[in-house]
């Protein structure tokens, strides 16, 4: 068993598909997300700041030591009060006044890799905690535990035979002045005490289609409000029942069927719900939801306010929350506090549209807009409007380019074939002047493969801002002095260990993620969007397919944590790891942690001799006719230089770049995400040595020797995917599927650039 605080999940088809997915649209992004694409909405939006839900965000400083991390926060009377998992490991019960003052604490016990699955507190401040007790071997134990503010353990209730059965048995409860502690089972909601323990008192059939109960809470007059999701096709539902007729008596309009909430309520029982965009009431009179606090215009990063966690709501103009820049980050609590509308200053307004933005870009606009006392910069997400399909996202982002509906910056990731169509329409303003010595940006001195990745036909219409070099990775016996591998030397490897294509591989690719996505590798060798080519009737795409076809075609798992992906490296039994480098730490952790030795980055394998590696990182334009260049120049500065290392991404300025390898070369901090990981066999954490000079050079040399830019154009990869089917099922030779495949991305390019 990992320790809970390790764990992260990666998608179905692989963690190189992985990383591709990411740099085109973030595809999940856009699952179940059911909004019908209203662009116009959206840009009409974007044009203003409404003063009415914007609130302040200020630490709480001094309440949490070191290291501490909230698993849960609570209220009793006028304190707030949290079980934290201290730096040391063990759990601890803290309390504090609503103003941060008094801060109390009592140790509880437990040990390192122990975690808390749900917990809450009842009137007198004792905490019910449902945790797991975990050592090397795995979870030993699964408990429901109540502890008294003082840290005594006045009963510990073994459910490990449940939740070994089913981990959602008792996924959330709350405290309740008429029933006690009522807790959310597969078969409804149950009451619990140590003599009677668990009794349903509002059964599954009451709750029509429950799927899973994902939030509970007691009300005015100690009614039930019960968040659950349909077992079949998981829409929401939110409802009020009473737990003494066993019924429904009301479902509650406001919130999105399709919406995924973090619940809670003040010290007047007023229900509050909080989605990825802000914090809504729920007013009983009109059946509404209504907008309490924007996230956006507020400047405050949703994906920092740990939704897990929860907030505690003081009152409606006061919101306390849990923060952390990511999952291994230091904890921070702050206040949120309403701003009176009169005290919002006037911004202009600078608009970014985009197919999709990674959170890290995300952070750099929310610092722009925090910093900034004259713009504002409002994003038009597409990715946010969708109906879940990428076409229908990609077409509405294409037509309202051509209907003139342009924002002052676009993001064109995922979308890069488009780029030169619009420039030549005039609608991209060329930065090339910028850049040249003596422009605005002409003291930036960017690395020459990525300033080339920017170059369309001599002019600049793109920035990339930070970017991710992706490749494989072997050990370097088994590259034996080569820089590159052949499908044959592939071949040789993999059965000289006895194994096959899908351990070797990592045992996430199957043939069609492989198909789909591993020609991107190969750049200008199969398609050159800027000219306008495609090569893929081609003896090396044949082979491609032909290696292609010798991964399993089974489906993949839903999801795998990293340490299942990297153990089989470490004991010699997967050979090819496929990654994009987020930090110059990775190299150190694939020598001294994965591999255990030298290591050898030879890119996607291939019969041209060549090491195939990529560039992925999004690509920005700017609008020919903004009023606000002066302002975008200074945030593409801002974007270009950022020192993203504690994010992920490396800057394109080669003086940054440099810094942020040379980084790597010293003793990290304790408290260095990247620098501090963990073996996956043993699962200890530890902290990475610092790398050798000839490391840095290595694999800056390595770097800007890439000349391919990772542009995965899903409408090109569902082509690949449909025709190469008929290859791999022996209905077509993979040359006459080769020919096809030609002939459609031919006339797709005519059509489309």
């Amino acid at each position: 068993m990992k320790k809970e605080r390790n764990i992260k999940t990666r998608s179905v088809i692989g963690k190189v598909t992985c990383i591709l997915l990411t740099l085109t649209l973030g595809m999940t992004a856009f699952t179940g997300c059911g909004k019908k694409i209203d662009s116009a909405s959206a840009f009409e939006e974007a044009k203003t700041i409404d003063k009415n839900y914007i609130y302040k965000q200020e630490d709480f400083a001094k309440v949490l030591n070191d290291g501490d991390k909230v698993t849960t926060l609570g209220r009793n009377g006028d304190r707030i009060v949290s079980i934290c998992h201290s730096a040391e490991g063990t759990f601890k019960y803290i309390s504090f006044n609503t103003d941060g003052s008094d801060v109390q604490s009592a140790d509880i016990g437990g040990q390192k890799d122990d975690y808390i699955t749900t917990c809450t507190f009842d009137n007198d401040g004792n905490a019910y905690m449902v945790y797991r007790e975990c050592s090397d071997d795995g979870v030993t134990g699964s408990f429901l535990e109540k502890v008294t503010p003082s840290g005594e353990v006045v009963y510990k209730y073994d459910i490990t035979e449940e939740l070994e059965k089913n981990w959602e048995y008792l996924r959330t409860m709350t405290w309740t002045e008429k029933h006690g502690l009522v807790c959310a089972m597969l078969d409804g909601l149950a009451t619990f005490d140590e003599q009677s323990g668990f009794k349903v008192i509002v059964d599954k059939k009451a709750l029509s289609g429950m799927g899973g109960i994902t939030n509970v809470l007691e009300l005015a007059d100690n009614k039930l409000f019960v968040n659950y999701f349909d077992e079949k096709s998981y829409d929401q539902s939110f409802v009020i029942v009473n737990a003494e007729n066993n019924k429904v008596e009301k479902k509650l309009g406001g919130f999105e069927s399709h919406g995924y909430y973090t619940f809670f309520k003040d010290e007047n029982n007023t229900l509050y719900g909080a989605d990825s965009d802000g914090v809504y009431k729920y007013n009983e009179q009109s059946d509404t939801a209504d907008k309490v606090l924007d996230y956006t215009d507020s400047y405050i990063s949703s994906d920092q306010v740990m939704s897990q966690v929860g907030f505690i709501a003081l009152n409606e103009k006061e919101i306390l929350a849990d923060t952390s820049a990511d999952y291994n980050a230091p904890d921070s609590l702050v206040k949120l506090t309403k701003v009176n509308p009169e005290d919002v200053k006037d911004k202009t307004i600078i608009t970014l549209s985009a197919l999709y933005l990674e959170k890290q870009i995300k952070d750099q606009i929310l610092e722009f807009n925090r910093t900034n006392d004259k713009y504002a910069i409002k994003i038009i997400d597409y990715s946010e409007l969708g109906n879940g399909n990428y076409e229908d996202i990609i077409k509405q982002f294409n037509l309202d380019l051509t209907a003139g509906k342009v924002a002052d910056i676009m993001c064109f990731s995922g979308n890069e074939s488009a780029i030169e169509k619009y420039a030549n329409k005039g609608i991209l303003l060329d930065l090339a002047p910028a850049f040249e010595q003596g422009g605005p940006l002409g003291d930036l001195e960017i690395l020459p493969n990525i300033k080339e990745m920017m170059n369309y036909n001599g002019k600049t219409y793109t920035f990339i801002p930070t970017f991710e070099p992706i490749t494989y990775v072997v050990r370097a016996e088994d590259a034996n002095g080569k820089t590159s591998l052949s499908y044959k030397d592939c071949d040789e490897l993999i059965k000289s260990r006895g194994t096959d294509y899908k351990a070797a591989f990592g045992s996430l690719n199957t043939r069609m993620s492989v198909c789909s996505y591993f020609w991107v590798y190969y750049g200008k060798e199969f398609l050159d969007i800027k000219s306008k080519k495609c090569n893929f009737d081609t003896p090396e795409f044949v082979e491609f397919l032909k290696f292609t076809n010798n991964f399993p075609d089974e489906e993949p798992v839903d999801v795998v944590n990293d340490y299942d992906i990297d153990a089989p490296y470490t004991t010699g039994d997967a050979i090819f790891y496929g990654l994009g480098f987020r930090n110059i730490w990775e190299y150190a952790k694939l020598k001294q942690v994965i591999f255990h030795g030298d290591i050898e980055m030879v890119g996607c394998p291939n019969n041209l001799g060549k090491n195939l590696a990529a560039i992925q990182g999004p690509s920005f334009a700017i609008n020919s006719k903004t009023e606000h260049m002066d302002v975008i120049y200074d945030l593409i500065r801002d974007m270009m230089t950022a020192n993203t290392q504690s994010t992920g991404g490396f800057s394109p300025v080669k003086s940054v770049f440099e810094e942020q390898l040379q980084s790597a070369t010293k003793e990290a901090s304790d408290n260095d995400t990247f620098a501090n990981t963990y073996d996956p066999v043993t699962f200890e954490d530890i902290k990475l040595d610092p790398l050798s000079e000839d490391d840095v050079k290595k694999f800056y040399d390595y770097v800007v020797a890439i000349d391919t830019f990772a542009s995965v154009n899903m409408q090109i990869s569902n082509i690949i995917m449909e025709e190469a089917s008929a290859y791999f099922k022996g209905e077509k030779t993979a040359e006459e599927v080769a020919k096809i495949i030609q002939n459609r991305v031919g006339v797709y390019i005519d059509e489309n650039t």
